[in-house]
């Protein structure tokens, strides 16, 4: 709301909130309301936009060919600090892309003794259990964007004997033989309808993925709500 007797654009003045109390003017329709939140919206992304955020090394030195001198000292910036996260990643462990199945006697080695700087993610399932594959084909799909997660399937009852089906699928997450987090079944997620992106949101907020999702995805709210990209 603008203080009283001014009024920017979607906003609405004292005099104006007063008048709608008094039902001399109507409420503001949904539409009306939908209007103003991407206005909002846009005006923030507008504000908060950075062109260079995640242009690559080749990118940044394409526009260093025309930049003038100010526009250089901030693209020279971007540069090195691109540079300096490549190589921080080149130092990083690699697992993937993929999903490694292990048995009972390898998950001392492979969880618990694991390296130190590395995330861990176990699925645990069993076959022909239609949620067991829908979470399998997800975490496929992430090992491929993550490689420096180490992602890892066991079959349930060889992990722990006499797991039950209800309760699968399972992700454990660890970290320096640890459990940081563990999801038991879907019901944290969409159901059958989990996608990656879902699954990606989870384990980017406890840090087993470097995840740049800012908004939880398939949000239900009605309001008007928009990922960032």
């Amino acid at each position: 709301m603008a203080t009283l007797g001014t009024g920017g654009k979607h906003e609405t003045t004292e005099w104006e909130d007063i008048l709608r109390e008094k039902g001399v003017i109507p409420e503001k329709t949904e539409e009306e309301i939908l209007e103003e939140q991407l206005g909002d919206f846009v005006e923030e992304v507008a504000q908060t936009y950075d062109p260079h955020a995640k242009k690559t090394v080749e990118e940044l030195d394409e526009d260093l060919d025309d930049a003038d001198s100010e526009e250089e000292r901030i693209l020279q910036k971007y540069r090195d600090a691109r540079i300096n996260e490549l190589k921080a990643n080149s130092l990083k462990p690699r697992f993937g892309p993929g999903l490694k199945h292990i048995s009972a006697d390898e998950w001392k080695e492979e969880v618990t003794n694991s390296r130190a700087d590395a995330y861990v993610v176990v699925l645990l399932l069993q076959d022909g259990i239609e949620s067991c594959t829908l979470m399998r084909q997800n975490l496929l799909a992430l090992s491929t964007k993550f490689v420096h997660t180490k992602f890892l399937t066991c079959k349930a009852t060889d992990a722990i004997k006499n797991y039950p089906d209800s309760k699968l699928p399972t992700v454990l997450v660890y970290k320096e033989g640890k459990v940081l987090a563990n999801f038991v079944g879907l019901d944290k997620f969409r159901g059958l309808r989990t996608d990656a992106d879902d699954v990606e949101w989870e384990l980017g907020r406890v840090g087993a993925v470097e995840s740049d999702m800012d908004e939880r995805p398939h949000s239900e709210d009605k309001s008007f709500n928009l990922r960032r990209v």
